[in-house]
């Protein structure tokens, strides 16, 4: 039973370019990758690696507190620099320059029966192969696993994928059911959960079709879940509300209504690296978007150039107006090709300028609440508007409740007067955190 779900908008998809076509891997191994130290939720990873170095695929070349991060490609760590990554900031990044051998780390996992593993042997492995939660979080998945056990009683995988262009988790569905169900048995074990359910959205009936098939076929004790094709939901706490009908409550996680969500390329990715012992070394990237030659979904290492990734899917057949990483509404514009992909790169999206709206000119509020009715999480963006412009004070602001802002873009979208209201929010937010009056204020 579907539960309904306020907020959120009807749009566009874009999607038929990519969707159709099967995965494909790059014609040509990148000859050199960029691979952030920090590309996850939390503290940096420190490198265990330093020019010179020869290394091989899935050896560790940074640790932290709560993941790994591998090598993608072997050859020779050629520099630990600081390097640009797709939020526009130098960070500290390891550079491999690709031998093209493809050669494999001796001393990775073997290949294991994870129906014979204990809970803590796959939380070891999850660790071990640095996954992390793909579809943005970026959170640690034996953390979160961890954080679960004996507290949730509902495992949900979010294969919704509801922001336009992008089809990295619909082609993975397609293709790789059977890795991505049997990733969804290891987080039940690992979580200690009974009931499983992959929620996708109701415009994907053929993936729909594969994944109940290779359920029954396999008698595997979970259900497949068709959800509306409304953007944001994708996000963990509108999932929650439409499969289950609970709501996870201001500033809460899915956990508190006794709920965990991992996204469809998480699945696979635990499926890797318990049943496989391979490491989180590769993923799923669309490229796409009206500039793209041949848009398709593509096989790529962590740490590529998204501009071998452009070339890869026929280059561009003229001159892109925007360029995101990411999708439309989410997705993080760039102004250098050179980028890598990371672990929560979902998609390359080449945009022309009949494709977006652009810049705008911002006019005054004309308060027709268009913003109050589709924001998913009951927010006030107008309200949050008139304070910052009236100079901001930081206890009206944190009794907005700016601190749920999920930054989906909903308000923005619909907004009239074309004001930057989730750049606004994410304004409030930042004065409310950096004040450290937040708490304080709604009391």
């Amino acid at each position: 039973m579907l539960h309904f779900i306020f907020g959120g908008v009807h749009l566009e998809g874009r999607k038929h370019g990519s969707q159709r076509k099967p995965l494909a891997l790059l014609d040509m191994e990148p000859e050199e990758v960029v691979i952030p130290v920090s590309m996850h939720a939390g503290e940096p990873c420190q490198p265990v690696v330093s020019a010179g170095q020869p290394v091989a695929v899935g050896q560790p070349v940074a640790r932290g507190q709560d993941t790994v991060i591998h090598a993608s490609v072997s050859g020779q760590v050629t520099a630990v620099e600081p390097r640009a990554n797709p939020c526009g900031r130098p960070v500290l990044s390891v550079v491999i320059r690709n031998d093209g051998k493809q050669t494999l780390w001796q001393g990775a996992p073997k290949q294991a029966d994870y129906t014979q593993l204990s809970e803590r042997e796959i939380l070891e492995r999850i660790a071990a192969a640095g996954v992390v939660g793909m579809g943005g979080g970026g959170y640690s998945t034996a953390e979160k696993l961890l954080r679960a056990r004996g507290r949730a009683n509902t495992l949900i995988i979010n294969a919704a994928e509801s922001e336009p262009y992008i089809t990295a988790d619909h082609r993975l569905l397609l293709e790789q059911a059977e890795g991505v169900l049997t990733g969804l048995q290891i987080l039940m074990k690992a979580a200690g959960v009974r009931n499983g359910v992959v929620a996708v959205e109701g415009n994907k009936l053929n993936a729909v079709e594969v994944l109940e098939r290779t359920s029954k076929r396999r008698g595997l004790p979970c259900r497949v879940c068709t959800v509306p094709s409304r953007y944001p939901l994708g996000a963990e706490k509108q999932v929650v509300k439409a499969v289950t009908g609970r709501e996870v409550p201001p500033e809460g996680t899915a956990v508190d209504v006794r709920c965990v969500v991992f996204n469809a390329a998480t699945a696979f990715a635990v499926y890797q690296a318990v049943a496989q012992g391979r490491a989180l070394t590769h993923r799923v990237v669309t490229v796409t978007g009206g500039a793209v030659v041949r848009p398709r979904n593509l096989w790529v290492p962590i740490g590529t150039p998204i501009r071998e990734l452009i070339c890869a899917a026929g280059g561009l057949r003229e001159e892109p107006d925007l360029v995101l990483v990411g999708g439309p509404m989410a997705g993080m514009t760039q102004t250098s090709l050179d980028v890598p992909v990371t672990k929560l790169t979902n998609g390359v999206v080449c945009m022309l300028d009949w494709e977006h709206a652009g810049q705008k000119t911002e006019s005054v509020c004309i308060r027709c609440g268009r913003c109050v009715s589709v924001c998913p999480m009951h927010l006030m963006p107008l309200l949050v508007d008139k304070e910052l412009k009236l100079g901001g004070d930081v206890r009206e602001l944190a009794r907005l409740n700016t601190g749920d802002c999920m930054g989906c873009g909903c308000c923005s979208y619909v907004c009239p007067s074309n004001i930057p209201l989730v750049e606004r929010m994410a304004q409030a937010r930042q004065i409310v955190e950096q004040s450290g009056k937040g708490e304080e204020a709604t009391l």
